[in-house]
């Protein structure tokens, strides 16, 4: 304590007298105010920074920017999408199957061969028809069975994962034959 008189002297009088801590407490605050001069003079050689001009109209929509992105549609939404696709395209095949079994029995029911001719032609129509939709058929089934895959493994990814039987904290007991006397 004799090296650092000074120190406990003010340490002791804090704690003892105020006289001291208010000495203390003034030198703080005069130091606070020898940083801040210098910050406070370089701030009124400068203009204040003008504010930036906003021009909205009174009736205008807001703008896109300020509308946030919508988020990506999920895996499962992903999924009923390709499936209602899939439905929609088998159902069209089967109202054209449907049709092209109506056309063939006119074709076969006509009577003259100009009614013939014309339901060929309208025949020959609805299987071109029929062979453009089979291979959006197969696409829609192909994304069907990938958005299925990635439902899976969102969901297997997902799952709670099981606790191991042997808790890694805990102390293993000594083997061996037990207790034994020498």
């Amino acid at each position: 304590m004799s090296k650092h008189r000074d120190l406990a002297q003010v340490v002791y009088s804090s704690t003892l007298g105020s006289d001291s801590a208010q000495r203390i407490w003034r030198t703080v605050v005069v130091a606070g105010a020898m940083l801040a001069s210098p910050m406070i003079a370089s701030a009124k050689d400068e203009p204040p920074p003008a504010p930036p001009a906003k021009t909205v109209k009174p009736n205008a929509p807001p703008a896109a920017e300020s509308r946030p992105a919508p988020p990506p549609p999920t895996k499962a939404e992903l999924l009923k999408e390709a499936q209602a696709t899939l439905k929609a395209f088998e159902t069209e095949l089967a109202d054209l199957d449907k049709a092209i079994l109506a056309t063939t029995t006119e074709v076969k029911n006509a009577k003259d061969a100009a009614a013939r001719d014309a339901g060929s032609a309208k025949l020959k129509e609805q299987q071109k028809t029929k062979a453009a939709l089979k291979p959006k058929i197969a696409t829609a089934k192909t994304e069907v069975k990938k958005a299925d895959a990635a439902v899976k493994a969102e969901a297997k990814a997902n799952a709670p994962k099981p606790r191991p039987r042997n808790d890694p904290f805990e102390q293993q007991r000594p083997k061996g034959r037990g207790f034994i006397l020498s």
